[in-house]
């Protein structure tokens, strides 16, 4: 066998014995399985095994004791790779929290001893699912089995998915990839959620403001289950249709619009309180209206809103309202989680994983 394939398999081998310690259950001081066990659970050769276990003696991680077996000496494998995942996002500067759900995926990777391998979106054009061919060797990793499974915030066509099942490849899909099925964690503020808690708080006349696309028909929908208002005047979308072009959201102009709309409603008839589960959103339409009342605007609505905690945009207490408050740490770690059960063989019935976000309520109550 040619050296540069004798040091490709150990290295193979090598990290799955560190997914093997990181992900088996085993404890310091536990033995590994016998190089007869190795040998058919790796498919390789003893002395590909011994290499990639001498290796990890000499760091430390695994102590050989003659005529016994070898053991585990401790479970700290910074610098080891266990697993090479594949994350796959739309690159956008402009949005604060995809920025930071990007760092908390990485984070939770290196915390399991994983390798994440970043496929940034080379295409310009908003699509409503995406090609393979927009994300720069993707399909070579794929091909050449250079990553285990994959983490998407974007959907994918047909064309791709039947490429993952062809070539095994597992994925998780998080919440912004919402053509996609199969496994799937999401996060953030369910509406039925933030209608309940208007309910709670006695208010009859709850108004929706959201972002739209992709979810504009799901929104509307629980509107109307939860709501006799007419929808046209008080469910409102900024963006119910794709947007061609991946830039930053103009959205001002349009809040300013819907908030003068409202306040110029008769007092018995305009909006008690505001649902809006966007933390951008909700910094501009608090502005805005703020704006309003040192102009006279006598009308004064409940918020309840989602923020994010990773992102402070709307700093606590400076908003009259409740807040879901939505954990991109936890998202990222479930999703994490999730893949590498998938992986493993522990999940294999489909499902979607849902975090929900920690309610926190102001103690002044509704009149």
């Amino acid at each position: 066998m040619p050296k540069n394939n004798q040091g490709q398999q150990t290295e193979m081998v090598k990290k799955q014995l560190i997914s093997l310690i990181r992900e088996g259950g085993l404890k310091v001081g536990g033995r590994l399985p016998s190089q007869t066990e190795l040998r058919e659970k790796l498919g390789v050769g003893s002395k590909t095994i011994q290499r990639a276990i001498d290796t990890l003696a000499e760091s430390g991680i695994l102590e050989v004791r003659p005529h016994k077996g070898v053991f585990i000496k401790q479970l700290e494998t910074d610098g080891f790779i266990g697993h090479e995942i594949g994350l796959v996002c739309m690159w956008r500067t402009f949005y604060p929290s995809a920025a930071s759900l990007m760092q908390c995926l990485q984070l939770q990777m290196h915390r399991h001893a994983c390798q994440c391998k970043l496929f940034l979106r080379n295409f310009p054009e908003m699509t409503r699912t995406d090609s393979l061919s927009y994300f720069d060797g993707l399909k070579r990793c794929i091909e050449q089995k250079q990553i285990q499974g994959m983490i998407t915030t974007v959907s994918f066509d047909k064309e791709a998915w039947a490429f993952f099942r062809k070539h095994k490849l597992q994925v998780v899909s998080l919440g912004s990839a919402a053509f996609n099925t199969g496994f799937k964690v999401s996060g953030g503020v369910d509406l039925e959620d933030m209608f309940a808690q208007s309910r709670k708080r006695g208010f009859r006349r709850a108004a929706v403001i959201h972002a739209g696309f992709p979810e504009t028909g799901h929104i509307r929908k629980i509107f109307e289950r939860n709501c006799k208002l007419d929808p046209e005047i008080f469910c409102r979308f900024l963006n119910p249709e794709m947007e061609v072009e991946d830039q930053p959201y103009q959205w001002t102009g349009d809040l300013c619009k819907i908030l003068h709309q409202f306040a110029g409603m008769s007092a018995n008839c305009r909006p008690d309180v505001l649902l809006i589960p966007d933390d951008i959103i909700t910094s501009i339409v608090h502005r805005e209206l703020l704006k309003m009342q040192l102009n006279g605007c006598r009308w004064d609505p409940y918020f309840i809103y989602q923020t994010t905690r990773q992102v402070p945009i709307l700093p606590e207490g400076c908003i009259r309202g409740d807040y879901f408050e939505y954990d991109t740490m936890d998202v990222a770690e479930a999703a994490v989680n999730l893949l590498l059960d998938v992986i493993r063989c522990k999940e294999k019935q489909e499902r979607t994983v849902h975090i929900k976000p920690k309610l926190h309520e102001m103690e002044e109550k509704a009149l």
